[in-house]
């Protein structure tokens, strides 16, 4: 008898020893994804990269999310030690002696039906969520700031293109106004001149106002109030329109709401599991020492409801979760396919509105010289000559923003494919559980 316990002791405690060297190195798929941050694409300029770079360094939303997916490594850890020994201390009330007593147990898990493997698939799960919440927000990050850097990039563009239309007509309307002081022309057409002039004065005003509410609005995502976004960026065809290969199904991979979608569906998987075999029973060795029958070794076998089968009913709710998370994940890929269908046509006509744009704006400024020098000859009216230097702005200002749109498309495109990534990923493509 003293020898079948001594062989059960070692027995628990090498049960025990090899369940401690689980807890060792962490496995793969619980450890933290290595972050590295792509290379700079050539079709993103250096003020942009590094902006996107500092917002999602230091936006709080990403340093909280980062925080909730260190906390789900430790709850991985901790589901990996339920393997281990479990100890207890109780007090007794004795009938003999003094009346007081005590009882030690341990208890190491032998069997427990994949109960404690569910646990530990249930933390990976959690955190692959989390992760992909930290990617998700990163996502939308540097896509807000890649929004508010072409914002104002398209209003400087824009404000330069009004001065330089409102400095055309102040020379027109002080050469308007000699010659209405000549009585050549009539008061009328220094009227429209100084109405034209006021109202591009307006625009460039309502110009430079937003252009101020998107730097302020980038300096909060990059938390400088100092923040200055530099130089408008130059557009190149060769750059600002890229050639993804199979860009929609590369944006589906990549889609850090599809992965988190997945991740949650495996968590609701992860409890059916658990709840299932909750209604198991567990096998265990077991070593007590009390007052009364002193040292006892042996096996124990442990099986339990809780309200009676409501764990079947908990794990047909865990179901209906995965279930309907599955379902998020299928909108999830509409919506990115979606997105990024827009972004390549976006693209695509920016590039033809350019040409065109150019074309036109050419051919409107040599149009508005010659009617400036048909009017002085008497055979164009001063309306031709504001309705032409009216539509050059305009053309100008339809190429400016055709360029700028074509840029931001294509920065776009490289974040939702994953060509461009800012901090690297930590949710790598989900893989389902298979039950």
């Amino acid at each position: 008898m003293r020898l079948a316990r001594r062989l059960l002791l070692a027995a628990l405690v090498g049960h025990a020893g090899a369940a401690a060297q689980t807890l060792g190195p962490p496995d793969p798929r619980s450890a933290p994804a290595t972050e590295q941050a792509t290379p700079r694409p050539p079709a993103v300029g250096p003020a942009l990269y590094e902006a996107v770079q500092r917002a999602t360094d230091s936006y709080p939303a990403v340093q909280s999310q980062r925080g909730s997916v260190r906390a789900a490594d430790q709850e991985i850890r901790a589901a990996k030690q339920l393997a281990l020994p479990r100890f207890g201390v109780q007090g007794v009330a004795l009938g003999t002696g003094d009346g007081l007593g005590s009882q030690l147990v341990a208890d190491q898990p032998v069997y427990t039906f994949g109960r404690i493997g569910a646990q530990v698939d249930r933390a990976r799960a959690e955190r692959m969520a989390r992760a992909g919440q930290v990617d998700e927000t990163v996502l939308r990050l540097a896509l807000d700031v890649t929004d508010a850097y072409f914002t104002i990039a398209r209003l400087a563009r824009r404000a330069s293109i009004l001065e330089a239309n409102l400095k055309n007509l102040d020379t027109l309307v002080g050469s308007i106004r000699n010659r209405v002081d000549a009585e050549v022309s009539p008061a009328t057409d220094l009227a429209l001149a100084r109405s034209r002039a006021s109202q591009t004065q307006q625009e460039l005003a309502l110009t430079r106002a937003q252009q101020q509410a998107a730097v302020a609005r980038i300096r909060q995502f990059l938390g400088d109030a100092s923040y200055d976004p530099g130089a408008v960026p130059t557009y190149d065809p060769a750059i600002h329109h890229p050639q993804i290969a199979d860009a929609i199904e590369a944006a589906r991979r990549c889609s850090p709401a599809r992965g988190r979608l997945a991740a949650q569906a495996m968590v609701a998987q992860a409890d059916a599991r658990i709840a299932r075999k909750s209604l198991l029973p567990q096998l265990s060795a077991q070593a007590s020492y009390n007052d009364i029958v002193g040292a006892r070794v042996g096996l124990a076998v442990t099986a339990q409801t809780q309200g009676g089968l409501s764990d079947l009913r908990r794990a047909d709710a865990a179901r209906e979760r995965a279930s309907a998370a599955g379902i998020d994940v299928q909108t999830a890929e509409r919506e990115t396919i979606e997105q990024v269908s827009a972004d390549l046509v976006e693209n695509a006509a920016a590039r033809d509105r350019i040409d065109a744009s150019k074309d036109a704006a050419d051919t409107a400024d040599q149009v508005t010289a010659s009617f400036y020098r048909q009017f002085v000859a008497g055979r164009r009216t001063w309306l031709d000559v504001m309705n032409a230097v009216r539509e050059a702005a305009q053309a100008r200002l339809g190429e400016s923003d055709a360029e700028i749109t074509a840029m931001a498309s294509s920065a776009r495109l490289l974040l939702r494919t994953c060509t461009w990534q800012p901090q690297g990923r930590l949710l790598g493509e989900p893989a389902w559980p298979s039950d």
